[in-house]
């Protein structure tokens, strides 16, 4: 089965992205920068490494180049629109901490561009659907 080690590697890629990424959050919405802004600027970044890392190492996909890309673009700005909408909602409207809103949206993306990914980005040559290999 190939979905844990997938998984973990996908863990892997995203933790250390993340952190980052939200490190770098930190310091520029510290600085002044809006905090849309400041998740506006790093996405471009961000979908960069993790497409390269995810295609390579946690999924080791070997199809076509620019079906993934598109795909995974597809599936990152989804995910951007959600990322705006839950800081402007959560934190704009509500009052909450961006910070706390921000490191969970990380977490609530995180799982959703897996399952992105593995059922739809990086899938099967073949055509079949993820789960009917594993088994």
């Amino acid at each position: 089965m190939k979905w844990p080690k997938e998984f973990i590697r996908y863990a892997v890629v995203g933790a250390a992205a993340n952190i980052f990424g939200f490190l770098l959050y930190a310091l520029f919405t510290e600085l002044g920068v809006s905090p849309v802004l400041t998740i506006s600027i790093f996405y471009p970044v961000h979908i960069g490494i993790a497409f390269y890392l995810n295609k390579r190492w946690s999924f080791n996909f070997k199809g076509r180049l620019s079906a993934s890309a598109v795909r995974y673009l597809a599936a990152y700005a989804g995910c951007y629109g959600l990322n705006v909408a839950m800081l402007k909602f959560f934190n704009g409207y509500l009052g909450y901490s961006h910070l706390i809103v921000q490191a969970i949206a990380i977490v609530v993306i995180a799982v959703l561009l897996f399952l992105a990914q593995k059922m739809w980005v990086f899938r099967a040559q073949d055509g079949s659907f993820p789960l009917e290999r594993s088994l």
